[in-house]
This record gives C-alpha cells, sequence and structure tokens, in this order.
C-alpha cells in the first residue's frame, strides 16, 4: 500500500483530478448565476431612477393629482416587473453577457457591490419622494377645496349680511378687521399656491371662480373699511402694517389688483370688468384720489407704502405691483401677454376696447397718482424721476395713442393747475431735470435704452417710439398743435418743439427715408442684423412734417409785425449804396469782359497793403497798437434793424472778413442807420401782446434737424478733415428724400419763413451774436464742422423754452436751404426786375456773411490756434450740412452773377488766398495738390480770378514741361511731326491728330505746304503750330461748317452745338465733336487764346457740373422767342386749357417735317394736356429739351475729347464767364496797348526812348481794333492776348531793331515762335504806318521774311 501511495497510483490520480473538474465546473457555474442576478438587479435599479425622475417632472407640470398617481404606480409595476425578470428580453440580453469568460477580482467585486448599494438608496429615496409629493399634492386640493367650500360660505353670509344692512338702514356693512384679515389670508391661502403652480405664477391672474371671489372680497371686505368715513379703528389695512406677514399681505393684495386689471387670459365678460372696476376703486380710494379722504391715523402710514410699492422712483426698487411694469407690459403684449409689439397690420388695425380700456385704467391711475404726490408735499427729485420713468417707460411704447383710451391721457395735452404749460411738457422738463446732463453728449439713445425688449421684438427704437407719441399728442393739445394763434402757448410750445428737435437728431436714418422699407441694423458684436422699422410708427412720426401742420405752426410763430421784417428788409445802409454804386460803374459790360478786366487787375499792389498804411488804418480803426477794436456805440436794435454801421474800419472788416472785431461792433453791424425811427413808423399794426420768438426758434431747430439729416448735405463732409474717429453707421442720408423736398415747398411757398428767417438773422441780438461766434475763429473753439442744431440743456436752464446752443446757425441754415429751394424757380428777370425772393442788397449782404463762414470752414478751422482742439471732435451731420448748403448757395449766387452781375467781383473775393501756396509749389504735383485743398473744390470763387489762372497756368505749363521739355531748360523732345497744306488746315489736322487722343499734349511740330504744294522754310519751334491751331480752331468752330449754331439774338455771336448737326455730317458728326473738343483742349493745353465764343449753357458743360436748375435762363440766351412765349405761359393768369397745349415738341429740320415731327416731353405727351397745375413741369421740359436732350450727343462727344487733353478739374476752377475768358481772352477782342507797351522788351538796339519805338506805339494806338488784332496774330500767331494779359505772354511781346539804309528795302517781320517783332528803322511815322499795315495784311507765310 505504502509502496504503491510512493509510487503513485494513476487511476486514484486521475479520479481525483476528475473530481477537481466536476468541483471548478460547479463554483464556475455558481459565479455565472450570481453574475446574472447582479446584472438584473442593476438594471432594475436604473429603471426605477429614471421612472423616479419621469414621475418628478411629470409631478411638478401636472395640475391633477390623481392622474399623477395612477401614473406612478403604472411606471413602479413596470419597474417591479423587469426587476422579477418578466421581461424576455432583458433577461437574454443579460444571458448573452454572462456567456463572455470574465474573471475579476475582489476588490472590484466589492467596489462594484457598493455602487450597486448607492444606486438602490438613491431609487428608495426617489420613489418615497413621488409618494410624498402624490399624496401632499392630493392632500392641499381637498384642503384647498375645503377652504373654497368655506369662503364661499362666509362670503355669502357677508354678502347677505350686507345686502339685508343697506336695504334696512342704507348703510355699508364694515366687516371686523379680524375677520377681514382672516378671510384675506384664507383666499391667499387657495389662490396664491394654485397660481404657483401655474404658469401664470409671475403675473398673479387669477382666472375662473377665484376672479369673482377676489371681486366680492374687495367690495364687501375691503372697500367698505377704506371708503367709508367709518372709525378708523374699522380700518382692515391699519393692523396689517404692525407685522412683517401684514405688509407682505398688503403687497399681495396691491400685486392681485394691478395684474388683474393690466392683464387677462381669458374672453372679457362683465364679471372680469366688474372686478377692474373694483380694483381700480381701492387702489384709488387707498391713494387719496378722486377726493377721497383717506387719511388720518395710521392711514398715512398706508398711503405712503403704497405709493412707494405702486410707483417705485427707480425700476431697480420696482416689485410685482409696480405700476410701470405692469403697465409697460400690457401695453408692449397686450392683457394676454401673447400679442405682438407693433403687430403687422398696425396701420389697419383697431386694438380692441377691453385691451385700450385696461390701459387707459392704469395711464390714468399712474397720471393721477403722480399729480396727487405733487400736491401732497412729496419730494420734487422724486415727482421729477417718477414723470422721468413714465417718460422713458410707458410713452416709449409703440403705438401708444392707438393703445390706449384718449380720455386716460386728457389731461397730458390740456392746461392744467401747474399754469398754462400742458402737464406734457411738465414732463418734458422733469425728464430733462434728471437726465439733461447725459443728454449734453448726445446720448437720447443711452437715457431711453429699455433691455427688456430687443429690436428683434419690437421693430421701433424707443426713440422712434417716443418721437411718434409725442408728435401724436402734440397734435392734440391746441396749445401745442398751432391749428389755432389764440390759443398757442408759445414758452410752452418751445420746450416741446426743441425736445422733439433732440429726439429727432437721435432718431433712425429711416425715419424719413423714401424708401419703401426703412431699415436699422442691429449690431452683435462682429455681425449685424437688418430690421425692417415699423411703417405704422413712422407714419405718426411723419405727421409733423405734413403740409397742414407746418404751415399751421409756422404761421402761429412768425409774427412779422413785431419782427419788423418788411422794415429789416428794406433799409439800405449807405454801404449798400456803396455796392449800388459799384455796380452801376460796371453799367452794362458783361460778366466775360468784367472778368477779364479783373484777371488783369493787380490786388497785390493796393496801398493799403504797405506796413505804414495798415498802421494808418489800426489807428483809424481804433485799434491802437493792440490790435483789438474798441466798442463801438451801438444804436438801438429795436429801431431799424439790420442795417449796416457806416464806420470804415467795420466796412472794411465785413468785406475782407478779417481783422478782430468785438461782438459790439458786429452787433453795430447789423443795427440800424436810422435809429430816430419811432415804433410806429416800423409797425404797421400792433403785434400780439403774448408773442415770443421762442417758438419761431425752435421750430427752426425741428425742421434744421430733417432738413440737414434727410437733405442730402449732411453725409460728406466737403472739408474733408482728418477724424480720429468713425460713426458706426450713418448718420445723415447721402441723396434728398422725398419728404425733405415737399418740405421744402411748404417753408417756401406756404410760408414767409424765408424773409422772416433773414430779417431775425440781421436783427435778433442772440442770433446775431451766435454767428459771429461761427465766423470768428476766435470766438469758437471748435470747428464748424462739429456743430449742433441740438438744444444744449442743463441743470440751469431747462424751463420757459430757453434753450442754450447755437441758434444762430439753426436759422441761417434754415434760411439758406429755403432760399436754394427758391432759387430753383426763379428765372433772373424776378431777382433783378422783381426783387424776388429778396431784395438784391440783402442778396450781397448774404455773400458777405457766407463767404465769412466758408473762408473759415476751408481755411481756418482745424488749422488756425483757436480751433485746433477741434481735430479731436468727430463732424456731426448738422456741421457738415451748413458747411455744403452754404457752398451751395454761393456757388448759385455765384453762377446767377456770371449771367447777370449781382454785385461787383471784389465783393466775391478774399484777399490772399493760395497766393503763399503757389510760392511754394515747385513742380506738377505741386501744384495739383492746391486743387484738392477745401477753398478750391468747395468754393473757388473765394480765390481771384486772376490767382485760380495762374494756378490753372502753372498746372498745364509744369505738366508740359515734364511731357514736351523746354528751350530754357534745353531738353525739349523731338515732337510729333505734322505736314499741313495752307489749302487743307482742317481736314490735314483731322487726319493727324484726331487719333492721338491723349497723346495730345505732347509737342506738335507743324511743317507747312503753300497751297501750290511747296514746303515753306519756316521752322517750327512754337509759332507754327500756334499759327496752326488758330487757322485750325477758326475753321472747325465755323458755324457754315454746320457744326456750331450761332445763338438767336447774341451780342457776341456766342455758339453752341448744332441740334442737326447728324443730318449734314451723318455719324461722324461724333468724331467731328470729339475732334473739335481736343483741338479746344490743345489751345488751353498750349496757352492759345482762339476766337471762339461759346453759350453759356454750353461752357457749363466744359465744366463737367451742367446744372440742371437754370435750364430756363439758359433757354434765353439761345432762344429768345421760345423763352418769352414760356414766360408768358409761366405768369399767364387765365386757363392754360384754352391755349390747347400738350406736352410734345414740334421739330422743324431744315424744313422738312416727318413722322417724328412731334417729339414727347413725357410718355404718351401727346394725350396729355397742359394745365394751371402742370404748367410748370411742361415750361421745365420743354427747356430741358431745347438746352440738354437736342444737344446731349454732341456736347458729350465735345467734352470727351476736351477732357482728353484738359482734366476736368482743373477747369472747375472757373464759372462759365472765366472760362471763356481763359479760351479766348475779353470777349469785345480789344488790346489794351497800355499793358502791352509797359510789358513789351526791346532788342537789337532799340529801347523804350528811340524814336523808331516811339512811333510805332504811336502808329498801334490809331490803329483800328481789327488792325491791333492782326498785328497780334501777325507777331504771335494769336490774335487775342493771354487771359491774364502781356504779363504773362511768355516770351514777352519783343521789338527787335532792323537797321536799313532806305524805307523800301525790308518790311516788317515777325518770328512767332519768340513773339518777337522785326521792326526796321523807317524814316517817318507814314512810312512805317504804311510797311506795318502792308505786312500784316498780306497773308503770306514765310515769304516776307
Amino acid at each position: 500500500m505504502f509502496a504503491d501511495e510512493l509510487a503513485g497510483n494513476p487511476a486514484k490520480k486521475r479520479a481525483d483530478e476528475a473530481r477537481a473538474r466536476r468541483l471548478r465546473a460547479k463554483r464556475e457555474k455558481q459565479a455565472k448565476q450570481r453574475r446574472h442576478e447582479e446584472e438584473k438587479k442593476k438594471a432594475s435599479a436604473s429603471t426605477i431612477a429614471s421612472y423616479a425622475t419621469q414621475n418628478a417632472t411629470s409631478i411638478s407640470e401636472s395640475k391633477d393629482a390623481k392622474a399623477v398617481f395612477d401614473q406612478a404606480q403604472e411606471n413602479r409595476n413596470a419597474a417591479l416587473n423587469i426587476t422579477s425578470g418578466g421581461d424576455e428580453k432583458s433577461a437574454a440580453a443579460i444571458a448573452e453577457s454572462l456567456a463572455a469568460p470574465e474573471l475579476k477580482s475582489a476588490a472590484e467585486k466589492a467596489a462594484e457591490q457598493r455602487k450597486q448599494r448607492a444606486e438602490q438608496r438613491v431609487a428608495t429615496r426617489a420613489a418615497v419622494t413621488i409618494q410624498s409629493i402624490i399624496r401632499s399634492k392630493q392632500t392641499a386640493k381637498i384642503v384647498r377645496r375645503e377652504q373654497r367650500a368655506i369662503f364661499d360660505k362666509r362670503i355669502g353670509d357677508l354678502v347677505a349680511l350686507s345686502n339685508i344692512l343697506k336695504s334696512k338702514s342704507n348703510q355699508e356693512y364694515v366687516a371686523p378687521q379680524a375677520t377681514v384679515t382672516t378671510m384675506v389670508a384664507q383666499f391667499l391661502f387657495f389662490a396664491v399656491p394654485t397660481l404657483r403652480d401655474s404658469a401664470l405664477a409671475s403675473d398673479m391672474i387669477l382666472l375662473g371662480d377665484d376672479l369673482s371671489r377676489w371681486a366680492q372680497l374687495v367690495k364687501y371686505l375691503l372697500l367698505p373699511g377704506v371708503c367709508g368715513n367709518n372709525n378708523i379703528d374699522l380700518d382692515p389695512i391699519l393692523p396689517w402694517m404692525e407685522s412683517l406677514a401684514g405688509s407682505r399681505r398688503f403687497e399681495k393684495i396691491l400685486t392681485l389688483c394691478v395684474k388683474n386689471i393690466a392683464f387677462d387670459h381669458g374672453k372679457a365678460n362683465r364679471t372680469k370688468n366688474s372686478c377692474c372696476a373694483i380694483a381700480n376703486s381701492f387702489m384709488r380710494a387707498i391713494l387719496r384720489l378722486d377726493g377721497n379722504t383717506y387719511t388720518g391715523g395710521g392711514r398715512d402710514r398706508v398711503y405712503k407704502r403704497s405709493c412707494s410699492l405702486l410707483l417705485p422712483a427707480s425700476a431697480t426698487d420696482s416689485k410685482n405691483c409696480d405700476l410701470f411694469l405692469s403697465l409697460r407690459a400690457t401695453l408692449f403684449f397686450g392683457p394676454s401677454l401673447n400679442s405682438s409689439p407693433i403687430p403687422v397690420d398696425a396701420d389697419r388695425l383697431h386694438f380692441s376696447a377691453d385691451r385700450r380700456e385696461r390701459a387707459g385704467t392704469l395711464v390714468k391711475l399712474v397720471l393721477d397718482l403722480i399729480s396727487s404726490l405733487e400736491t401732497s408735499g412729496a419730494e420734487q427729485m422724486a415727482i421729477c424721476r417718477l414723470s422721468s420713468r413714465f417718460l422713458v417707460e410707458i410713452l416709449t411704447v409703440p403705438l401708444f395713442s392707438l393703445k390706449v383710451i384718449s380720455s386716460s391721457y386728457d389731461c397730458l395735452v390740456r392746461e392744467g393747475r401747474h399754469g398754462p404749460s400742458p402737464l406734457l411738457v411738465l414732463y418734458i422738463r422733469r425728464f430733462l431735470s434728471c437726465n439733461g446732463d447725459n443728454l449734453l453728449d448726445g446720448g437720447m439713445e443711452t437715457v431711453l435704452y429699455n433691455p427688456d425688449v430687443s429690436l428683434n421684438e419690437c421693430n421701433a427704437t424707443p426713440v422712434l417710439c417716443l418721437l411718434g407719441t409725442l408728435v401724436q399728442l402734440g397734435r392734440a393739445s391746441s396749445a401745442l398743435n398751432g391749428k389755432s394763434p389764440s390759443e398757442i402757448q408759445y414758452k410752452p410750445a418751445a420746450e416741446y418743439y426743441n425736445f422733439l428737435a433732440l429726439l429727432i437728431n437721435a432718431a433712425p436714418l429711416g425715419t424719413f427715408s423714401s424708401r419703401m422699407s426703412a431699415v436699422e441694423w442691429v449690431y452683435n458684436g462682429s455681425s449685424s442684423t437688418p430690421i425692417v422699422l415699423s411703417s405704422a410708427v413712422i407714419d405718426q412720426v411723419s405727421a409733423i412734417i405734413s403740409a397742414s401742420t407746418v404751415r399751421g405752426l409756422f404761421n402761429c410763430a412768425i409774427d412779422n409785425d413785431a419782427l419788423g421784417t418788411k422794415t429789416t428788409l428794406g433799409n439800405k445802409t449807405s454801404k449798400d449804396k456803396k455796392h449800388e454804386q459799384d455796380l452801376e460803374e460796371l453799367g452794362s459790360t458783361s460778366a466775360a469782359n468784367v472778368a477779364a478786366k479783373e484777371a488783369m487787375t493787380d490786388r497785390t499792389n493796393s496801398i493799403w497793403r504797405s506796413g505804414w498804411a495798415k498802421k494808418l488804418q489800426s489807428l483809424i480803426s481804433g485799434s491802437g497798437s493792440s490790435g483789438i477794436a474798441k466798442p463801438t456805440k451801438i444804436p438801438s436794435l429795436s429801431n431799424g434793424a439790420g442795417k449796416l454801421l457806416n464806420t470804415s474800419s467795420i466796412s472794411r472788416q465785413l468785406a475782407n472778413g478779417k481783422g478782430p472785431v468785438d461782438r459790439t461792433v458786429t452787433n453795430a453791424v447789423m443795427a440800424s442807420e436810422e435809429s430816430n425811427k419811432t415804433a410806429s413808423e416800423l409797425n404797421h399794426s400792433a403785434p400780439r401782446q403774448d408773442y415770443s420768438i421762442t417758438l419761431f426758434f425752435a421750430l427752426c431747430r425741428v425742421y434744421c434737424s430733417i432738413l440737414s439729416r434727410w437733405g442730402g448735405y449732411g453725409k460728406h463732409d466737403l472739408v474733408n478733415r482728418p477724424l480720429p474717429e468713425k460713426q458706426d453707421k450713418d448718420h445723415a442720408s447721402a441723396t434728398t428724400e422725398k419728404c425733405v423736398t415737399a418740405l421744402l415747398n411748404v417753408l417756401c411757398f406756404s410760408t414767409s419763413l424765408l424773409e422772416t428767417a433773414w430779417a431775425v438773422v440781421q436783427s435778433n441780438p442772440r442770433v446775431v451774436s451766435d454767428l459771429y461766434a461761427v465766423i470768428d475763429v476766435r470766438k469758437r473753439g471748435e470747428a464748424i464742422r462739429t456743430l449742433s442744431s441740438d438744444p444744449l440743456y442743463n441743470r440751469s436752464v431747462h424751463t420757459l423754452g430757453e434753450a442754450e446752443g447755437n441758434v444762430g446757425a439753426v436759422i441761417l441754415y434754415i434760411f439758406t436751404a429755403c432760399l436754394c429751394h427758391t432759387l430753383i424757380v426763379t428765372d433772373d428777370v424776378e431777382i433783378h426786375d422783381m426783387e424776388k425772393p429778396l431784395p438784391k442788397h440783402q442778396l450781397r449782404r448774404l455773400i458777405l456773411l457766407q463767404k465769412k463762414l466758408l473762408y473759415r470752414a476751408c481755411c481756418l478751422d482745424d488749422v488756425h490756434e483757436g480751433t485746433s482742439k477741434s481735430q479731436s471732435v468727430t463732424s456731426n451731420s448738422f456741421g457738415v450740412a451748413l458747411i455744403a448748403i452754404s457752398a451751395n448757395a454761393m456757388s448759385d449766387l455765384y453762377s446767377r452773377s456770371s449771367r447777370r452781375l449781382l454785385c461787383s467781383p471784389k465783393l466775391w473775393i478774399e484777399e490772399d488766398l493760395l497766393e503763399k501756396d503757389m510760392k511754394r509749389c515747385k513742380t506738377h504735383q505741386d501744384f495739383i495738390s492746391l486743387l484738392s485743398v477745401p477753398i478750391c473744390r468747395i468754393c473757388p470763387f473765394l480765390v481771384s480770378y486772376k490767382c485760380r489762372l495762374k494756378l490753372f497756368e502753372r498746372i498745364v505749363t509744369t505738366n508740359r514741361t515734364e511731357i514736351q521739355g523746354s528751350n530754357e531748360l534745353r531738353n525739349l523732345r523731338p515732337g510729333i511731326m505734322c505736314t499741313v497744306n495752307r489749302s487743307r488746315v482742317l481736314e490735314d489736322g483731322l487726319a493727324h491728330l484726331n487719333k492721338l487722343g491723349r497723346d495730345l499734349r505732347q509737342r506738335i511740330v507743324v511743317s507747312y505746304l503753300s497751297e501750290v504744294g511747296a514746303r515753306e522754310t519756316g521752322v517750327d519751334v512754337g509759332g507754327l503750330f500756334k499759327e496752326f491751331w488758330t487757322d485750325l480752331s477758326a475753321l472747325a468752330f465755323n458755324p457754315d461748317y454746320a457744326l456750331f449754331k450761332v445763338a438767336e439774338g447774341s451780342p457776341n455771336m456766342s455758339m453752341y452745338p448744332n441740334p442737326l448737326s447728324k443730318l449734314a455730317h451723318g455719324q461722324d458728326h461724333v468724331v467731328l465733336f470729339e475732334f473739335l473738343g481736343r483741338i479746344l483742349g490743345k489751345a488751353l493745353y498750349e496757352g492759345i487764346t482762339i476766337q471762339p465764343q461759346f453759350a453759356h449753357l454750353f461752357l457749363s458743360f466744359l465744366r463737367g457740373d451742367h446744372s440742371y436748375l437754370h435750364l430756363l435762363t439758359d433757354l434765353s440766351t439761345i432762344d429768345t422767342t421760345l423763352y418769352n412765349n414760356l414766360m408768358f405761359l409761366k405768369t399767364y393768369e387765365g386757363d392754360v386749357n384754352d391755349l390747347c397745349l400738350n406736352f410734345t415738341v414740334s421739330t422743324d429740320d431744315f424744313g422738312v417735317r416727318g413722322s417724328e415731327a412731334e417729339v414727347p416731353l413725357v410718355e404718351d405727351g401727346v394725350n396729355v394736356a397742359v394745365t394751371n397745375e402742370n404748367k410748370r413741369s411742361y415750361i421745365y421740359l420743354m427747356a430741358k429739351y431745347h438746352c440738354s436732350d437736342r444737344i446731349k450727343e454732341q456736347s458729350s462727344a465735345f467734352t470727351r475729347g476736351l477732357w482728353d487733353v484738359i482734366d476736368r478739374s482743373w477747369l472747375r476752377l472757373f464759372n462759365e464767364p472765366e472760362l471763356q475768358v481763359l479760351i479766348s481772352g475779353a470777349s469785345d477782342g480789344r488790346i489794351d496797348v497800355a499793358d502791352m507797351k509797359s510789358h513789351a522788351r526791346y532788342t537789337g538796339g532799340y529801347t523804350m526812348l528811340d524814336r523808331n519805338i516811339v512811333r510805332f506805339w504811336s502808329v498801334v494806338n490809331k490803329m483800328s481794333p481789327k488792325h491791333q488784332a492782326d498785328l497780334l496774330r501777325f507777331v504771335t500767331s494769336c490774335e487775342r492776348p493771354p487771359p491774364l494779359g502781356f504779363s504773362s505772354m511768355n516770351p514777352p511781346f519783343t521789338v527787335q531793331r532792323i537797321g536799313i539804309m532806305r524805307d523800301g528795302e525790308k518790311l516788317p517781320s515777325a518770328s512767332t515762335c519768340f513773339n518777337t517783332l522785326k521792326l526796321p528803322t523807317y524814316s517817318s511815322e507814314k512810312v512805317l504806318r504804311e510797311r506795318l499795315i502792308y505786312a500784316i495784311e498780306s497773308g503770306a507765310g514765310f515769304e516776307l521774311t
């Protein structure tokens, strides 16, 4: 045995191994079973937890406890089924997971078990919570049901008792305080918890039977103790003030009153309306409104507590019962809180009567409460804050006047106990006292910002909504709307309209846009979203610019008798008479001749430029060594305002815009010279006793803001000063909106604003002072471009409509805008013969004033040390628009003066402009840069014509030198050869030169062939080319060539493109006009004066800015017959229908009338009759057709050719007559022999005192103008002198001595390249005359040299 054991028994070993395998398999099976059970438990626990969460969520959202309990039971059974393995799919999944061999350590198994136990505990707690909630809900529902039944029984008994007592003794039953407290607490117990579990918890809106219970509670328990004159001890509210619980109870009562007036989620019925009325009566009672005497004892405490809860001074202190928040919510979203702030069809929508009634109840309650606080002696600052909250939070609601019944806000627009001012103006005043400091920097949008409603929800900004509301409220107030002059309150109305001006400047740019949809961009960081502004709100705002409103307001605001308008405009000072005398001295001289004379006037040598003269001038003006003018005694402004003082120093400073001028001097400038006139002589009728000009100022602010932002002048800064920052969005439109044009029509043609405003500019001391600060750089440290039209309010100035700010600039802007608009329909006859729209001496005064303003804006602002700090200030749309409109008005007047003189040329000029700048320039780019300076871009007419001619000459000369070279620099380039036959000048010129285009700036070298084809001996160093170009221009512009036509009745044979050129030359006429444009451009480029005189309208085309506003006047220069006919039609007082006209024009081409004989001026014009209403349009279209449409193709071709050689920016320095002088010199063609003699040079032995030279000038003086021109052509190849006179001729006019033995040896000859006359030494003056005339009349080429 022992041996067997030692040797080992294989059979036993095998048996042991088999038993071990069985045991191991059994243990593995048991482990698999345990894992399977654990997986089942885990799945059960997770399922129970998820169902518990679902049940908790459903319980919080469910209103029926029994349904919640049933659902929880079903979920629990489902979870138990899963736990017990009833789910076959889950069991199969678990078995599958157990099939995988998985051996875990003991630590992992212990952790897994702990996790399972924790999950089990969570599931158990969730189940307990579910059961607890369900039980509490069921219990609370049962208890509230029981309490409602008890409350109904009690309230029924009280109602019956009250009815019995009232029927027996006609007295109200007042319940004991304990009873009221108990029943109120009971009601709050079963009503408020229900609200907390509903979606209306935040609004505390009662529904169903609870609403009727609430009405009975207030009516039979609260109101009798509050409204009756009973013992104060019976007041049910007084005990509540003694405890915190009572105070909270009172707050809940007020919240229920406010919320259930403001909101309603059901259909309107009698019970709900009754409840609103009862709640309103209760609040008005405890707030001491409607004459209720809720005073004495602890009621003062209740009153103060009610006021603080219902009307907190700040939105941050508000409670649920805040009247402002509830009123704002119901106005925005309606009683049901599901309406849009601005419905899509708001312009056609009529809001429901119930909605308007509810909102009106709260509005009246708020307004009455604020008024009662004022009478009760509340703190004034608190009242101001409440009024400001009403304006910021309530009146910024869109369509306020449509959402509220008018009777509720009637107290806002009528005169109240506060005086003649409407309550609305008082609220505005209080708002400004609270927020005036924040408005100084244009912070209206910040002050009115309300984050509770975004622009995405309400498509109208708060500023726009407030503006629309105030406009509608103002229209409802007889003290503000201007419908009756006897009812208007001037100073309150001025405050109101000054505030509207602030809002208009802060309103979105789409407010008065003519587009179909006005868009405002909402910026969200780096992105932006377009929002289409509400058309309904915009329509409310647009009422301010309706014709009837504007007409009525200005008729009330303007009293010309009180302002002395007629006297101011009619007075003439000695300065005015001097200007008229200067104009009379010019006589009938044409504008072109005046310009030519001005070009040769040397202003730099005036004796007043010398040092001793300046000193004498300062002594005469009383300035002394300090250089500051002494104050001048001012005549009374009330007697004949508007005159210029007859003081030489003041007149000189006024004309030149220079020198120190004291404020008193400026006032004297605008004062009357005839101070001895009495008031009876100045006024034709007695003015209104209560009249105040402050309303006129305020209205000018309002409409000036509209004109400057939407008139097309306020967007682009013409001065182009460098700015430190850029605005995020546009503040002004780039084009004139249609509403602005309509507004200007009313202002100009339905009111006397134009005359009144200009009279006020001259006579009102405040306006004069403000304008002086604008034009004098030392009196105002900010640039004109930074001016604002806003009235500047502060805490010390916020009453009686006295708003600070530069009202003078505002009056000047609106006057200038009206003047520009009126000049559109005013022809030259009306200006000069009828003195419309203003007398001519007043237009001269305007020129002087606007000259100073533009000079400062273009030359001094941001440059002068007095305005250096303004470089860090952003331009304002009003300041930018003021510069632009002033430049526009001055350009218009300057253009009219170019046709028929309004004043002497020196009146426009500001001395010394550009002189120093030109001296610093050396190269072409330096001179070109001067064209971009503001004075040249905006108002070149302030620069003397001579200086502008010099600038043009320097630009052309330096550019020509760069391209062609010069003899002086010895770098003359070869140039382009051109051989010309004298018998084919035009044909050869067209063939060789028209194809060059811009290369015409290069040097052209001309070689002449005689008429017989022989090459002439002359060498072109410039003279031959000038001769060729003079001959070429004479042929090309000959009217017989049918390209140009002489204007009818023109004294100087002025020409314009022939409308029938196409019939004469076919399609080639466009090419010919381009070539003619290049001919003119090359002549200007080479400094060659040529013969053609052009019509005024064609010269406008050449400048590149042809104005369509003066077409009727332009027509008078080319067709006087048609012009007279149209003027007859314009002034025809009968029925135009009798003339049988239609909107067509008849054409007569060389007497051939075809199918196109009648050209329609409008679509289907043959069927559109001319009437009294549309005759102005007919006149304009007729003038446009003849002055523009018929010659548009020819003019466009001509300017293309011209601008190939001469940049259009170079030509914009000049007006039309000045451009004509640049082209051909003085229009009369006369040569100034004295000027020619003074600038002549002598060579070869001649001197100025030589007898032959004396004879020569004697002969020239006695020559006819034609022979003088022929002489000049003989010597220089040009028969007209340079525009700047002989001083600018290069090379200068030279006479060279040629010695001869006998008179017959030689004839006078010339070297045209060097402008040299080779004059032989003849024996007598007679011989010299005969030989000289023979030489210049021979017409030969170089045969005589």
